[in-house]
């Protein structure tokens, strides 16, 4: 584990196919650590009970599914896109 969280296998994908479809496994697992040491956390996910919604710096501002209902480091579960150019990113 590098970073504050486990980075799942999943959120690495999630990035690749939602972020940057050029990046490899190691380059998403980079970006990823990045954005856990700068992400501050915004709210609880109302329907997952022990994740919360997390969001990293600007200009890209992604957001994050940080979870702690299993035991040991709180595991990144997944990464969305966020806001862009001024724009709020999709609900």
């Amino acid at each position: 584990m590098t970073g504050p969280w486990f980075i799942t296998p999943h959120a690495r994908r999630r990035y690749r196919q939602r972020i940057d479809r050029r990046a490899t496994d190691e380059g998403a697992l980079e970006a990823l650590v990045a954005l856990a040491q700068r992400a501050h956390p915004v709210r609880p996910v109302h329907d997952r009970p022990g994740v919360v919604l997390w969001r990293g710096p600007r200009p890209l501002r992604l957001r994050c599914n940080v979870s702690t209902a299993l035991p040991g480091a709180p595991q990144m579960v997944s990464v969305f896109p966020g806001c862009q150019e001024g724009r709020r990113a999709a609900r």
